[in-house]
Formats: structure tokens, C-alpha cells, sequence
């Protein structure tokens, strides 16, 4: 028998959609302080929420013959048009929930009104008074879930729940580095930040070292339509877990879409180990009406209704920040050079004066003022794997004389019918030729000299992530096996011509494995190593002390 639920059950529900623990009551009050163009924000947790949250922020403020309204389902001053959402808060959910979930007691006077009010909530019960207040509001959230038994004892401990607010804070702040915030757990001042810049919330809370290697990033479209503001990892620092790779869309911290994901570790290229991300904070910014945000309960995730523009932006805007900065890693203990000149629009790598060789393997460069030692193999593999990559983009598909039969797995063949246009794109022609057959008549022009690797090398992009992928991995096989090898003796000629083909290539810091191909220490560095005082490094009008 289909009934209409009691007013209590319908509360609880409401309570659970939205208030699952004290962090999403902080997220929701967040949000509110922010919207409500709060600057300065200070929480108070007791038993990491569970017992106790206040938030006090100096923002606009709720009008007193609003204030009763703000805690009812669906009221809201913030949104007109689901298409046009500009605040964090839109749907007049948060309050109302945390109203059905715990006791609710909201202070709060706007700049111009002359004294302030006071609403008490608990379920049903709603009461609202004159009183005077300072400009801004605090929100006080107090016995959480005490009268939703089965959805209190859901709650972890309360230092795991303190941990997760933790973790919320630290995410509003690096999206918001400009606030100032101050945090108070079972009555002892934690922290404050008092605000400043995007590197700054990483060194408070990531730490120095992190901080040092992350590079600001501020992009903007020449139509100003997009910009891409923050700080990402060099590609010496990286993780295995995307945890520390952060990104906001129009100020609002959401989840990384999976093709977004893919479009910045494919923006390093080869210089990030497999598997590995970089380290960041990401700001995205774009017109109001490009992005969908109601698309999830939490609202942490978003939906571009221009994707491609979106994803192509954000891969000029890192491929633009990385080609301003040289990213040769440094030797260990040592300071990365700097200022680098730029011979090469497309990358920072210098016009390197070959000095010497060590264990014919390494060869010794000098620029201006550093110091560079070259990995021969690594860099004769990253020449071969672009001037492959070169023939394969200009070279018209090889047609074999006979052609040949390829057998294939279930798996393979299931593969091969999601991939078939691709496989052609890249120059291979296939046909089904009989059951779990394949009739290959053309390949790429550059894997005709090998004869016995084609069908490991048609099997292998089938079953990649992506053919591209597969297909990258199969050039850096074959740039590899001619690469020079240690104990190959070059001669000084030979080895000036292998740094002059290194810089002409388009990403000259890794081989196609991704190891790098140089390391680099600065005179600079040298001299302090060393306890001395470079002559090039020291004014002209400084006496110099003899060395000892």
C-alpha cells in the first residue's frame, strides 16, 4: 500500500541526504560564509563535531525578517537559474538539514541593520529574538544525530572526524589561500592562517620542501573566457596517489573528471614515472553558464558543456608554464639553475659547450653558468624516439606484399571492434578474415624493417589503455635498441652534434621511458659547495679574499 511518510521520517531523511558527519555540516556552513563574502572565518569544534561546531565569519549577514526563512527546505537568496549558478550554496538544503539533524542556533546582523537576531532550531521548534550582535554571522551546530540514534553511532571516533575536518579546511584554503581562518579543537587554539597566496597555504600545510617545487601557474584566454590560476609539481616531485592534486572550478573544490586527469599528466609528457601525479593546486575559471555543478548530492562534481575548449586551454596553459621553465632535475642536495636562457621557443634547454666525458656514459656540458651532465643514451633515445614519431606522422601507411594473418584472443577481438577506426587512423589495415582472425595489409611505413614485431606490436595496442598509449610505447621500444649504449666512445665532434640534436628536440628532459637526460648544479652552487666566492658572481667593486 502506497502512503504519504510521516513528517519526522521525511525530516530524518532530509537530515541523512545532506549531513552525514560534522564535515559536510562545516562544508555547508563554509560555503555560506564564503557566499556570504566572509574574509575572516573562525571555527570551534568540540569531540571533532560531533558534540559542538561554531563558525563565525564577518560576511553580509542574514536581515532579522529573513533569518526564520533561512532554515526552511529549498528558501535560499542565491539561486535564479540552474544554468547560471555562481555561489557555492544553491539549493536552501544545508540549513534545513542540519536543522532535522542536530540544535541549530544562528546569530547574525548585516553591516547596515541597526542590532541583530537570534534563531534557536531544533526539528519543529523555531524561535527567533532581537539581540545585539556584531556585522557577520556564527552559526552554532551542537549534539549532532543525538536524537538519530542509528545514524550517531555511523559516526567515527571523534579524532577521525576531526581529521576529516582537517582535511576539509586545508582544501578550502588552498582554493581560498586569500582567507584568513583560525581553528579551535575542545577548547586550544590549532592553527591560523592568516592568508596570503596559493604557495603559501602548501608550506603551511604541505610543507617547505613541497612548496619549493611546485611552479605558479597564471593563464589566461586571449578572450579572457578562461583562466587557470595555482601551482603544480615540477615532474620531480609526484605521487602514485592523486591525493595531493587539487582542483576548483569557479572557486568550488570538485572532483577531477577523468578526462581532465588525463589532459594534465599528458601535458608532462614523459617526465612523470608511470602511474605517478603530479603535486598541485589548480583554480579554474569560466563562464558561469559552461559548467554544470547540480550534478551530484555533495556537489563535487561538475560537468563542462564545452569540453574540448576547456581541456585544449588547460593543456596550452601547462604546456605554456613548462616551456618557461627549464625542468632538468637537479643533482641530489643541490639547488635547481635558474634563468636559463631560451634558444628554443618551446623549451628553456640551453646551447650546451661539450667539456668532457665520464665512464663513457655521461657527457659534461657547460652553459653560462651551470654545470651539465648528460645521460648519452638517454638522449640519443630521446633523438631517435622523436624522429620516429616524426616519420610516423609524415609517412604514408606500408602495404605489405602478402598480406598477413593475425589470430586473436575473445578479449582481443572485443577490442579490436571498439578500436578499428583508430587502428586504421594510425596505419594499420585490418579485416576479419574467419574466426577470431584478423587480415593485416597495411602497417606503419617505420615497422616494415621489422617484419617479426608486427603482430606483437597489433596485439599490444589492443590491449592498451589507448592505442596512443600503446603506440608511444612501442616507438621509445624501438628508439631504444639503436641508442647508444655505455662504454660507446664519442668523439668531441660527434658529441657537440648529439647536445645540438638534444636541444632541437621538443621535450629534450626525459627519454621516452621517462628518465631524465640531464642533470644540472650552478656556479653559484659550486662556489658555496666549495666555501668559495665566484669572480662572476660578485661584484666588481668587492675585493676578493684569496682562496685557500
Amino acid at each position: 500500500m502506497i502512503r504519504k511518510l510521516p513528517p519526522e521520517l521525511i525530516r530524518e531523511i532530509a537530515a541523512g541526504e545532506v549531513i552525514q558527519s560534522p564535515v559536510d555540516v562545516v562544508k555547508e556552513l563554509l560555503d555560506n560564509a564564503l557566499d556570504a563574502g566572509g574574509g575572516r572565518l573562525e571555527l570551534h569544534i568540540t569531540s571533532g563535531g560531533i558534540t559542538h561546531i561554531e563558525l563565525k565569519d564577518n560576511g553580509a549577514g542574514i536581515a532579522k525578517d529573513e533569518l526564520a526563512l533561512a532554515a526552511e527546505a529549498h528558501a535560499t537568496s542565491k539561486l535564479e537559474d540552474l544554468k547560471d549558478i555562481r555561489t557555492l550554496g544553491f539549493r536552501g538544503e544545508g540549513l534545513y538539514a542540519i536543522r532535522n539533524a542536530a540544535h541549530l542556533e544562528m546569530r547574525s546582523r548585516p553591516k547596515d541593520q541597526l542590532g541583530g537576531a537570534v534563531l534557536i532550531s531544533e526539528g519543529d521548534s523555531l524561535k527567533v529574538f532581537e539581540q545585539p550582535l556584531p556585522a557577520g554571522t556564527t552559526v552554532i551546530v551542537s549534539q549532532l544525530f543525538k536524537k538519530l540514534p542509528a545514524r550517531f553511532t555511523s559516526l567515527d571516533s571523534p579524532a577521525s572526524e576531526n581529521k576529516k575536518i582537517l582535511n576539509l579546511l586545508s582544501r578550502y584554503l588552498f582554493h581560498h589561500p586569500e582567507l584568513y581562518l583560525k581553528f579551535l579543537s575542545d577548547g586550544s587554539e590549532k592553527w591560523t592562517f592568516s592568508g596570503g597566496k596559493t604557495l603559501e597555504a602548501v608550506k603551511f600545510f604541505w610543507g617547505t620542501v613541497t612548496a619549493n617545487r611546485l611552479l605558479e601557474l597564471d593563464y589566461q584566454s586571449e578572450d579572457s573566457k578562461y583562466r587557470l590560476k595555482g601551482a603544480i609539481s615540477r615532474p620531480e616531485l609526484s605521487r602514485s596517489k592523486r591525493d595531493r592534486l587539487l582542483l576548483a572550478v569557479n572557486g568550488r573544490p570538485v572532483e577531477w573528471t577523468d578526462e581532465l586527469l588525463e589532459v594534465i599528466v599528458k601535458a608532462y609528457q614523459e617526465l612523470l614515472p608511470s602511474g605517478h601525479y603530479p603535486v598541485g593546486v589548480l583554480n579554474l575559471s569560466l563562464p558561469f553558464d559552461e559548467v554544470l555543478v547540480n550534478t551530484a548530492p555533495d556537489k563535487s562534481k561538475v560537468r563542462f558543456l564545452r569540453r574540448e575548449e576547456v581541456y585544449s586551454f588547460v593543456e596550452v596553459a601547462l604546456s605554456e608554464l613548462f616551456a618557461s621553465h627549464p625542468l632538468a632535475r637537479s643533482l641530489p642536495d643541490f639547488q635547481e639553475a635558474e634563468g636559463l636562457s631560451r634558444p628554443n621557443p618551446k623549451h628553456s634547454f640551453p646551447n650546451l659547450r661539450y667539456i668532457g666525458s665520464y665512464q663513457e656514459l655521461y657527457m659534461l656540458g657547460a652553459s653560462e653558468s651551470e654545470l651539465w651532465v648528460i645521460d648519452q643514451h638517454a638522449a640519443h633515445e630521446r633523438i631517435l624516439f622523436e624522429e620516429l614519431e616524426r616519420r610516423y606522422r609524415e609517412e604514408a601507411p606500408f602495404e605489405l606484399s602478402y598480406p598477413e594473418l593475425v589470430k586473436f584472443s575473445a578479449e582481443e577481438m572485443a577490442s579490436f571492434l571498439e578500436r578499428e577506426e583508430e587502428l586504421g587512423g594510425m596505419g594499420f589495415g585490418l579485416e576479419p578474415f574467419g574466426p577470431q582472425t584478423l587480415r593485416l595489409r597495411t602497417v606503419p611505413a617505420l615497422l616494415a624493417p621489422y617484419p617479426n614485431l608486427i603482430a606483437e606490436v597489433v596485439k599490444g595496442t589492443l590491449l592498451e589503455t589507448s592505442p596512443q598509449e600503446a603506440w608511444r610505447k612501442i616507438l621509445a621500444r624501438l628508439a631504444c635498441l639503436p641508442a647508444l649504449k655505455a662504454g660507446h666512445k664519442l668523439s668531441d665532434a660527434s658529441a657537440q652534434q648529439l647536445l645540438e640534436a638534444l636541444l632541437a628536440c621538443e621535450n629534450p628532459w626525459t627519454c621516452p621511458h621517462g628518465r631524465p637526460t640531464a642533470l644540472v648544479i650552478s656556479e653559484v652552487e659550486l662556489s658555496r659547495r666549495f666555501g668559495r666566492r665566484s669572480p662572476r658572481i660578485i661584484s666588481s667593486k668587492t675585493p676578493l679574499k684569496p682562496s685557500s
